[in-house]
């Protein structure tokens, strides 16, 4: 007896899916070892697997669940399976651009069963160092056990923008007392290690520690996003990699353990933000003595002290999924800002929503405060996606100025024919975040009256939140 279930996600270019947690802080809990069912990877039919892939993207993840006396048998088309390809799970590399389309074939008690999912696979991101926004996108959160049955140890990986010596570090632990998967115990105590890139094409730590904080006591200090202060400081060079280790020394680990808490995009495209590469920012992690390993569609929440007052890394940490809001007709939202700092440029800009129905295109406008008009361009429709939320760029035909000192609204907007989505992430300001790590200058809102009536967005019973910024990137 043999049974077919096929499913396909439809996708483009530069596409980004949507799971895991959304904005709250105890989020359904997420395994740390690749296994069967690992990660918090989107699952859209029978088999769970990105939204998308980038062309040539290696060791991307499949599986379809494990069942006790079932064999497993993996092909796929539009890509290589490597390593083995008889257990529920199995990593392949992706082809060219188009699709790749994996199957399975479940044998259990004499029934067959064959599983397909198509793979949207696309182009590269673009890396865009220069830019003036957000610079990232996410659509939930997702944690990193650290400790725990598997023995989990998680490195942040990341260049340094300035050289001098460093003072700190800030993170994002997280537990929760009525959810399993987070954390057990008292948290254990987490050793912070500073490490020198090996130089390898891996990148990764070299193991020795140029310098060491402990954390311990995690639950009873109830601090979330605690500031780890190193004893000694040790001299960064600029734009070079480090990595930060982050190992629970517990005598119990495996029952006295804490989460490691990140920005997760559905999309593991490489790289996965638009802003800088995969060496340059990323989360990896390992189990017990085992090798290194890259989290796919995870970035790093992580504020780098320096002891002379600068700062750099990503405090967003919250993702503002389960309440999007729509662009159609009178129905828009937009980023409101005031230029601080030096004036700036840009010929492009850069955005990330999802479309939800229709095909007229999505109108950006650019004005001052004022209402006076300093630009407006067009994405067409079809270049953004239905399936999950994407970076689309609208370009320029000439260069236009961001004045310092000088406020203004990137509006997004479309006719009452075809709906859009988009929503925020929240910056950790109020958590002691530095304004550095995210976009200080403005915030997102919304308008469902038109011209009127804009606000800021409404979470967790609270209207009118300045905490929140689109997904957005103006690029010179």
């Amino acid at each position: 007896m043999s049974i077919s279930k096929t499913t396909a996600m439809f996708a483009g270019l530069l596409a980004w899916g949507c799971a895991g947690q959304s904005a709250t802080s105890t989020p359904p809990p997420v395994k740390s070892v690749l296994t069967a069912a690992a990660d918090p990877i989107a699952n859209t039919g029978y088999i769970t697997a990105p939204a998308l892939v980038s062309a040539g993207m290696a060791e991307i993840l499949a599986y379809v669940p494990e069942q006790t006396g079932a064999t497993y048998l993996w092909s796929v088309k539009g890509g290589t399976l490597t390593g083995v390809t008889s257990n529920a799970a199995v990593y392949f590399t992706a082809g060219a651009v188009g699709t790749a389309t994996v199957q399975c074939l479940v044998t259990l008690d004499g029934v067959e069963t064959v599983y397909t999912q198509a793979i949207p696979v696309a182009a590269a991101l673009p890396v865009t160092p220069t830019y003036y926004g957000s610079g990232v996108g996410a659509d939930s959160l997702a944690n990193t056990v650290l400790g725990g049955p598997s023995l989990v140890s998680a490195d942040y990986r990341f260049q340094t923008k300035y050289a001098g010596a460093l003072k700190g570090i800030r993170v994002f632990f997280i537990w929760s007392l009525v959810k399993a998967g987070y954390q057990a115990g008292q948290g254990g105590t987490i050793q912070v290690q500073l490490m020198a890139d090996d130089g390898s094409a891996a990148h990764l730590p070299t193991g020795s520690a140029l310098a060491t904080v402990s954390y311990g006591n995690i639950l009873a200090q109830n601090d979330n996003y605690p500031e780890l202060t190193f004893p000694s400081a040790a001299t960064l060079k600029g734009g070079t990699l480090y990595h930060l280790v982050f190992t629970n020394v517990d005598p119990t680990p495996q029952s006295n353990y804490v989460s490691l808490d990140s920005l997760y995009t559905d999309a593991q495209t490489s790289p996965m933000q638009p802003s800088c590469t995969d060496n340059q920012f990323a989360l990896l992690e390992r189990a017990g003595s085992g090798a290194w390993k890259l989290r796919e569609g995870f970035t790093p929440i992580l504020e780098v002290d320096y002891l002379d007052g600068d700062n750099q890394g990503n405090s967003y940490l919250e993702v503002w999924s389960t309440n999007p809001k729509t662009i159609s007709a009178n129905a828009q939202v937009r980023e409101g800002f005031h230029v601080s700092g030096a004036s700036r440029t840009f010929t492009k800009i850069k955005i990330r929503l999802q479309r939800v129905a229709g095909t007229s295109p999505l109108t950006l406008q650019l004005t001052e405060a004022d209402g006076t008009l300093i630009a407006q361009g067009t994405v067409p429709a079809a270049s953004v996606l239905t399936s999950a939320p994407s970076w689309v760029t609208c370009t320029f035909p000439i260069s236009y100025a961001l004045s310092s000192g000088v406020g203004y609204n990137l509006t997004l907007a479309s006719p009452a024919d075809t709906q859009y989505q988009a929503y925020p992430m929240r910056k950790g300001l109020d958590k002691g975040f530095a304004a550095s790590t995210c976009f200080s200058n403005g915030y997102a809102q919304f308008t469902t009256t038109g011209s009127g009536g804009w606000a800021g967005w409404d979470m967790w019973g609270t209207p009118d939140l300045t905490t929140g910024d689109l997904q957005f990137m103006f690029v010179p």
